[in-house]
């Protein structure tokens, strides 16, 4: 099993590997650092290769999440893959967005790392 994180902060990625390679050993694990080098991962893996799941931040440089989502979705082999933000922003816009795009979940991260 494959799973994409599409985090542009360093940090957040290496806890969120970590936090999966201790819970779920054999899963396989993709990055990109913003939508578009997410995007042009996805279009390039076979069948095989694409994630069971894909973890979203919002706001990214280059193509933010919600861009990302709306991209995604144009494209039939991808517009099935789960896809949960998870982002800084409580914003209602954002939530509604993202739910409209069809995201199986949305949850705000804390700031502290630690909790």
């Amino acid at each position: 099993m494959r799973c994409l994180i599409v985090e542009d902060n360093k940090i957040v990625t290496l806890g969120i590997r970590k936090t999966f390679e201790s819970e779920f050993p054999d899963i396989i694990i993709d990055t990109a650092e913003n939508g578009q080098e997410a995007l042009d991962q996805l279009k390039k893996s076979n069948q095989s290769e694409l994630p069971f799941f894909i973890l979203l931040d919002i706001n990214m440089p280059v193509m933010n999440g919600i861009e990302f989502l709306i991209e995604m979705k144009k494209i039939e082999k991808l517009s099935y893959i789960p896809t949960i933000i998870h982002t800084t922003s409580s914003s209602a816009e954002d939530y509604f967005k993202c739910k409209t795009l069809g995201v199986s979940g949305y949850f705000v991260k804390h700031i502290d790392f630690k909790e």
